[in-house]
């Protein structure tokens, strides 16, 4: 494990740098048709990490369009571009693994990372930050997702525009993004400097910084997308638990599902519980079966079964899209077929996709980090085009 403190510090002066290095270097040239390999599908190995495999076969899913999809990620054709890894689980076997990943890439570098096994999961880090929320719940660490969060950070005390609604804002408004604070990370880039999420991680007090922003709404009323309240989740489960969110998820988390391998970048010296975790993408679909199971690992309860269902339930609902604890909600349209899913999001392109009426489970990992990038990497048409169509023709 390692501090990155200064790596981040650094990234915001280094990024436009280092991203015109690896835009032109090993991973665009790589996946160029000149380059690309021919690929013939092969059911994924054993490995001895806790996950069984089948042959797409196994299901009567034909293995050409998986080819095809392979073929169209190595050519770096348009809506395919950016893609580390695609793995796919088919009640709790996994049928389909390809990892596109051949160098390290720059945010390796904010934890020193050296394993390309291991990868960024950016903002799929809230997700499991919420699963280590429920497991203090059901631990009676947290009373319940109504406990005032500025109690606990009494210590912080005078903070900055204090309004009496700060007193009001609960831990469910926190793991729902309706805390009610002045905050929006989404309008400016983030790599620019001035966006928020950039001025609290650069910031002498961190949690300073979260909890003296002006108030812009009640609590519960309005959505604002905040990475600095999920680390301000994780500071509260430190101190719920008196203990360090590292030690906290090794023991009740990662040691139940025989995750053995991870790291991180830290700020304020924890673990940033909003976009710091590196996992291997069989990993990352551990977590996502967990749920998928109603919170059960090969026989064991790690995660009780109502925190499942109360964080992966829509609490905020727009357009096309829903938000529980920290996880999303869509659905996926393929032909006259509607597919509800929830999912973690990451940025550059990390996702973990939960279908409980597919028994489905569907990981991506990325390297979409430049400005248009996402526009070249279109995870909804390659879900709903190449992935949930080969599924639905056997699912009745």
């Amino acid at each position: 494990m390692s501090n990155a403190k200064n790596q981040w510090l650094n990234f915001v002066c280094i990024l436009w740098a280092c991203f015109c290095l690896f835009s032109c270097g090993s991973d665009s040239k790589s996946n160029s048709p000149e380059t690309a390999l021919e690929y013939s599908y092969k059911q994924p190995e054993l490995k001895g990490d806790g996950w069984q495999t089948a042959h797409l076969s196994d299901y009567s899913i034909d293995v050409e369009p998986y080819e095809k999809l392979v073929d169209k990620i190595n050519r770096n054709a348009l809506n395919y571009r950016h893609i580390d890894s695609v793995t796919i689980i088919k009640e709790e076997k996994i049928i389909f693994e390809q990892s596109f990943r051949t160098s390290l890439d720059l945010a390796d570098s904010w934890a020193n990372n050296q394993d390309l096994e291991l990868h960024i999961l950016n903002s799929v880090t809230k997700s499991v930050t919420s699963a280590l929320i429920g497991i203090a719940i059901d631990q009676d660490y947290i009373d319940s997702v109504n406990v005032k969060v500025h109690d606990y950070f009494q210590h912080k005390l005078p903070v900055d525009n204090w309004h009496e609604s700060k007193g009001d804002i609960t831990l469910k408004n926190w793991l729902t993004m309706q805390h009610g604070y002045l905050w929006d990370e989404w309008n400016v880039s983030y790599l620019n400097s001035s966006n928020l999420n950039s001025q609290m991680n650069n910031a002498i007090d961190p949690m300073h910084f979260l909890l003296s922003r002006p108030m812009a709404s009640m609590p519960g009323e309005e959505f604002a997308y905040s990475t600095g309240v999920s680390f301000g989740i994780g500071r509260l489960l430190e101190y719920a638990t008196e203990q360090s969110v590292t030690n906290f998820m090794e023991q009740n988390l990662f040691a139940p599902l025989g995750i053995e391998k991870y790291t991180y970048w830290s700020l304020d010296n924890q673990l940033h519980t909003g976009s710091a975790l590196y996992l291997s993408t069989r990993d990352m679909a551990k977590f996502g079966q967990l749920f998928l199971n109603k919170g059960i690992w090969q026989g064991e309860q790690v995660i009780s079964e109502s925190w499942v269902n109360e964080s992966t339930q829509q609490h905020f609902a727009a357009a096309s899209w829903g938000y529980g604890y920290q996880w999303w909600t869509t659905q996926f349209t393929v032909g006259n077929d509607i597919v509800s899913t929830y999912y973690a999001d990451g940025y550059g392109g990390q996702y973990i996709f939960v279908m409980p009426a597919l028994e489905l489970v569907v990981v991506f990992t990325g390297r979409a980090y430049q400005e248009g990038d996402m526009d070249e990497y279109k995870v909804r048409t390659i879900m709903e085009t190449d992935i949930l169509p080969t599924l639905l023709i056997n699912s009745y």
